[in-house]
């Protein structure tokens, strides 16, 4: 697939999980699995319900988050075995695609916005400490937008309003990489322009 950024485009806003690290569901599916006999089923995701989103969004902190997926799915299993398993599914970040941020910095604003939460974002940045020099992903851009600080999640439109008021962006100017249809579509209706980003199409086929 042969995507370009378009000519207008003076901003840049990227998901983290399938765009900047790769990711895959089912690891952390099957770690929890290991935990409990309730059936959680492959390829299911806890974020489909409540308390991931309360999560996500900073309703609920990181101990409360874990007490309540213990007693759901009844995991016999350690808080830090719990964490262990909720970070499976982060794999690796590509030294090419933190190459890539770091050499956009110049030529456009560039702002990572992502549905996460603590103990996600502390594994992330525990994985680009060791691959490269970096260690947080505020040195990749211009902000980071997380959703559990913001109180909101993509799709909800007013998440990506915060990004383009807080930063006075044109969003007609503005480009964003997620590899979630819905996730472009809530962005689309406040005009921003967007690219789905996948195995088949990943940011540096697009920026490179």
């Amino acid at each position: 697939m042969n995507q370009k950024v378009p000519q207008n485009i003076q901003n840049l806003i990227f998901d983290l999980g399938g765009v900047i690290i790769n990711i895959d569901f089912d690891l952390t599916m099957r770690a929890l699995q290991a935990y409990t006999d309730t059936q959680l089923g492959v390829g299911a995701y806890l974020g489909k319900n409540e308390i991931f989103y309360n999560y996500e969004t900073g309703k609920i902190n990181s101990g409360e988050f874990i007490t309540q997926i213990k007693e759901k799915y009844q995991l016999k299993a350690t808080n830090d075995q719990i964490i262990h398993a909720w970070n499976a599914l982060l794999l690796d970040i590509p030294t090419k695609y933190v190459e890539l941020l770091v050499s956009l910095k110049g030529k456009y604003k560039i702002f990572i916005l992502s549905n996460t939460n603590p103990i996600h974002i502390e594994g992330v940045e525990a994985i680009l400490g060791q691959n490269s020099q970096i260690k947080h992903l505020s040195e990749l851009c211009d902000k980071v937008y997380l959703s559990y600080e913001m109180g909101k999640a993509k799709p909800e439109l007013a998440i990506y309003q915060q990004v383009i008021n807080e930063n006075n962006l044109n969003p007609e100017e503005t480009l964003f990489f997620d590899d979630s249809e819905p996730n472009l579509v809530g962005a689309q209706k406040i005009g921003i322009q967007t690219m789905l980003i996948s195995s088949k199409c990943t940011i540096l086929d697009i920026l490179f």
